[in-house]
């Protein structure tokens, strides 16, 4: 009997290893031939973008052209230089610059096609680099897309080789792991971000995203380890899906989440490990959960991504199902609130119950450790309901906002806001419609859409278009 029931979980083990083997496999094999233009950021006056080819196993000529918008100001192409493999020993290069259109045309050198696995076993070749120079004109926050166009390849026997194509794009930002701007990530970004732990003196949004890689909202000890690691080769990806506390969900009610990716190549492909709450499903393509949960308990469930190159990370999540005659809470809007202060959280939340009629219900918070830098989560408990709600909070080391004044012309039955922020904000919005610049760090807006009494979002922006703020605001006219 031993003997069988050892027989018995041989064939198991077995079969469960040949299952996963063959998921691997086919995913593997699944990876269709790929022609990557490098999606960089930069702030200075050059940027260099990688040209790479991925999962090809056999080539003989390869042509294609690369090309800037017609209308794009500030980047301009500067020059191209060809990858080892391509620089005229296995493969003949042809380059031609006209303007900032850029064709290369590779075709081998023996006249057969090249096993390009021979030459590098990690199923990539770098076809080269393009340098692009970037002017004034190219302003903070601006972005450029690469297209690749006209793509003619040949593989063995001369056969037509089909490659799908990520196209590029230039950004003026800081490069993520590269908290000191030199466009380039080292040990020494690492070293810096170590020696800032704890100290909250990061007052530029852009430096913080740069310095918070691994996506969880503050600055720890992980993200100079992952810098170090980025520099020394160790790791080629600051890929990571950003952390996040779930919503409860409540039974035989409708339940939308959403997992973001950060740090990657788009498109991005969603899958899960674990049990997520029957009656909910994840979305492959968006990352989002949503469904109607139809058992109460406590979930925990990994979700993981891949980006559009190959890149994987994941995170792990619980979700609690309950059952509460509350089936939804009206969203909060994040708050901010400067270092060491308390967050003025709403003492009421608008709640939908199960009959679907709608009331305000009181929020309990627990307190909030507003004793670092970025951005952490309030929790909150709904009435008695056993319902909880979530509010971002980021933590930062000043208002952005002095002033809000809001008038009212009747005659014309416009509203009037006008905000006076510091001299961080370089954009404002008021639900979501663009804010007039009056100078002297002062922005305005007109409706006749808003009323009196009802609240409206506003939102400040820093030159790169990171949020610095966002602030509901009931339209009370100032006296």
């Amino acid at each position: 009997m031993v003997k069988k029931g050892i027989k018995i979980v041989t064939v198991l083990s077995m079969l469960f290893v040949l299952v996963f083997s063959s998921k691997f496999s086919e995913t593997s094999a699944a990876a269709d031939p790929l022609l990557e233009v490098s999606s960089v950021r930069s702030l200075g006056d050059t940027v260099t973008v990688p040209v790479i080819l991925r999962h090809t196993s056999y080539l003989r000529h390869f042509q294609f052209t690369i090309t800037l918008p017609s209308d794009s100001k500030g980047v301009s192409l500067k020059s191209f230089e060809t990858g080892d493999l391509f620089d005229g020993e296995i493969f003949r290069p042809k380059v031609q610059i006209n303007g900032n259109k850029l064709t290369l045309d590779f075709i081998s050198q023996s006249g057969a096609a090249e096993r390009l696995r021979d030459y590098n076993a990690n199923e990539m070749v770098e076809i080269g680099y393009i340098t692009y120079d970037l002017t004034e004109e190219f302003t903070p926050g601006q972005s450029v897309p690469l297209e690749v166009k006209n793509v003619v390849a040949k593989e063995k026997d001369d056969e037509d080789l089909t490659i799908k194509i990520l196209n590029g794009v230039i950004e003026h930002r800081m490069t993520v792991g590269d908290v000191i701007g030199n466009d380039g990530v080292t040990t020494t970004d690492a070293m810096w971000v170590l020696q800032h732990i704890g100290k909250n003196d990061i007052s530029d949004r852009e430096q913080w995203l740069a310095a918070d890689v691994d996506a969880d909202g503050l600055l720890t000890q992980d993200d100079a380890q992952k810098i170090l690691d980025y520099a020394t080769g160790k790791i080629n990806t600051f890929l990571a899906i950003a952390a996040q506390e779930l919503t409860n969900g409540v039974l035989q009610s409708e339940y939308s989440a959403k997992i973001e990716a950060r740090h990657g190549r788009a498109p991005y492909e969603f899958d899960k490990s674990g049990r997520l709450p029957s009656g909910l499903e994840l979305n492959e393509e968006t990352g989002e959960i949503t469904g109607v949960p139809r058992k109460a308990g406590e979930y925990t469930f990994t979700i993981e991504v891949i980006d559009a190159v190959g890149n994987e990370a994941e995170r792990t999540y619980t979700l609690n199902i309950i059952d509460s005659n509350i089936i939804s809470v009206e969203k909060i809007a994040p708050i901010n609130v400067k270092l060491g202060e308390t967050p003025v959280l709403p003492s009421k939340v608008r709640v939908t119950y199960s009959d679907k009629t709608t009331g305000m219900e009181k929020v309990t918070w627990e307190p909030v450790d507003t004793s670092t830098l970025g951005t952490v989560t309030a929790r909150g408990k709904v009435g008695d309901s056993g319902f909880t709600v979530n509010a971002t909070v980021q933590v930062v080391t000043k208002n952005y906002i002095h002033n809000i004044n809001v008038g009212y012309f009747e005659m014309l039955n416009v509203h009037t806001i006008v905000v006076e922020t510091t001299s961080d904000v370089y954009a404002m919005t008021v639900n979501d419609i663009q804010a007039h610049y009056e100078g002297n760090n002062q922005y305005s807006l007109a409706s006749s859409t808003f009323e009196e009494g009802t609240a409206v979002t506003i939102k400040l922006f820093d030159k790169y278009g990171n949020v610095l703020e966002t602030k509901v605001q009931t339209l009370t006219i100032n006296e």
